[in-house]
């Protein structure tokens, strides 16, 4: 009976791994529990019978929402400062900061949170730093202040490294090999396009009029995109812990209750069903089918070698050339495009007959926050340009990237495009043109997953977490100096600061000429491998 449903799966196109699954599971079915033989196995084995089905479908749907309200959190400040600019009496020199601040309080306590996800667990500090970020960021909206709404952002911004990097970690840890890739596509690819969240809140809660309250709508929109996080620590409590940090912990029982759940929730069978019954220790050996796909500076890192090894050649120049193109990345995306909306809203506050490039109608007096007159209102069309471009970019950008294209070309091509729109959005004297434009510098995104495989691909297994880790922190170092320049520069010198940036995408694109081909390794990959 095995033999023959064995011969149906297979002439049915199911894998092998499939196969066996099916095929424990009938025998299981067919076996008294007392005469059931012990099953030990490997953990990517013990996961793969287990199934990818139901369970994955919600824990990556966790996984993305928990990377999404950190995303919302981080880039929100574009639409809040603006709106906020004349309660808070917030000069245009400190916008770069305060939009930066996120960034900030990643790049100082990214290694902390790393340390404890991998002492701790994934579950418990992804509940407590999402908890306690929403929580303080909540309170932000009722600060009085400048210095108080700061600090208080600053605060949130030291927890928020954890939800914005461990989902990716722990996604690929409860999902099998064999659709471990396809999960953390798909996740890259919704998380783009959910960034169409953050303008779509701010289009519905700031033109709200509050009247008969002291509430105004940029509060309310910063506790908006506060709480998310708070309800994401909350659905937390029903997730289950990665085996894999289980199995690391010595605590082997745990991780099969876990799989048993995983199992059951999939096939819908008792968790008793499930035909593992140990599972294999793998001592000191890392798995890094999980390190490639977690892609995440908060991934656990092999603990014999040091970053010290990446300042030595062959990699040092790989690390140079890498580190620089994912700060020139970063430093647009989320740097010169969060100050859209500002820059958007100041053009089109402007009357219909007025003509100029964006940087002569947004240094008119009337949009300066230190005028007598501040402004702080957004008009209806920047809210329209910002959440229809978000979202017809955030597709391209998931469609390209599924398009069956080089990462070399991938990365020569964007940087090209993003730069010929940055120098036009400061060159063109159609507003509505222009300000699309400046919006599709958030196709910069699509250079993000092709610069993190660069990594992977550059450096030996013994360093490629350590490496992942400090190209993903010139990114972070990228978004800090791009927006404090971004804030800084636009106010008094607009023309240069387009120009500026238009100069750093063709040089990174010109620098990505430099990477090898898709299908070669260079040489030293290979050598240092044996090395390590």
């Amino acid at each position: 009976m095995l033999e023959r449903k064995t011969i149906a799966y297979l002439r049915m196109g199911f894998t092998e791994s499939e196969v066996k699954m099916k095929k424990s599971v009938l025998l299981n079915k067919l076996t008294p529990p007392k005469e059931k033989s012990k099953m030990e196995v490997s953990l990517e084995e013990a996961l793969d019978l287990a199934g990818a089905g139901k369970y994955q479908v919600f824990h990556c749907a966790l996984m993305l929402t928990t990377l999404s309200t950190a995303v919302l959190e981080m880039i929100g400040n574009a639409f809040i400062l603006p709106a906020a600019a004349c309660d808070l009496e917030l000069p245009d020199t400190l916008k770069g900061i305060l939009i930066s601040m996120p960034n900030i309080g990643v790049i100082l306590t990214a290694p902390f949170w790393g340390r404890a996800a991998d002492h701790f667990g994934r579950k418990p500090v992804l509940q407590v730093s999402a908890a306690a970020s929403g929580a303080i960021s909540f309170a932000a909206a009722f600060m009085p202040s400048l210095v108080t709404f700061a600090l208080c952002k600053f605060a949130a911004s030291l927890f928020l490294a954890c939800p914005s990097s461990l989902g990716w970690a722990y996604a690929s840890e409860l999902v099998p090999q064999r659709r471990r890739d396809l999960a953390l596509l798909i996740i890259n690819g919704c998380l783009t396009t959910s960034s169409t969240l953050s303008p779509l809140l701010a289009w519905g809660i700031l033109p709200l009029n509050l009247t008969g309250t002291n509430i105004r709508p940029w509060r309310l929109l910063t506790a908006a995109y506060a709480f998310p996080l708070v309800l994401v620590a909350l659905w937390l409590t029903v997730a289950k812990e990665s085996p894999k940090f289980l199995m690391t912990k010595g605590r082997q029982q745990q991780a099969l209750d876990v799989l048993s759940h995983v199992y059951s929730v999939n096939t819908g069978a008792p968790p008793d069903m499930y035909p593992v019954t140990s599972i294999k220790k793998s001592g000191q050996r890392r798995d890094s089918s999980s390190e490639e796909g977690s892609s995440c500076e908060l991934a656990p890192k092999p603990r014999n070698t040091t970053v010290w090894a990446l300042l030595r050649p062959p990699h040092l120049k790989w690390l140079a050339l890498t580190g620089f193109l994912m700060f020139g990345l970063f430093s647009l995306l989320n740097g010169l495009f969060l100050f859209a909306p500002d820059t958007i809203n100041k053009v089109m506050q402007g009357a219909a007959e007025e003509e100029g490039t964006l940087c002569l109608l947004m240094n008119q007096s009337d949009n300066q926050t230190s005028s007598s007159t501040c402004v702080d209102s957004i008009s209806q069309n920047t809210f329209i340009i910002m959440a229809v471009t978000t979202a017809v970019y955030g597709v391209a950008v998931m469609a390209v990237g599924l398009l069956p294209i080089s990462k070399k070309n991938l990365l020569v091509g964007m940087f090209l495009c993003v730069g010929v729109t940055c120098m036009l959005a400061g060159l063109l004297k159609n507003r509505t043109v222009a300000g699309v434009l400046m919006s599709a510098l958030q196709i910069t995104a699509l250079g993000i997953g092709p610069l993190t495989a660069y990594t992977v691909q550059l450096f030996p297994t013994s360093l490629r977490g350590t490496a992942v880790g400090a190209v993903l922190m010139c990114g972070r170092l990228g978004s800090v100096i791009g927006a404090s320049a971004a804030g800084a520069l636009l106010a008094i010198a607009c023309a240069a600061t387009f120009h500026g940036f238009t100069a750093l995408l063709f040089l990174c694109a010109a620098l990505s000429l430099l990477l090898p081909n898709a299908e070669k390794s260079p040489p030293s990959s290979s050598q240092s491998e044996a090395e390590g």
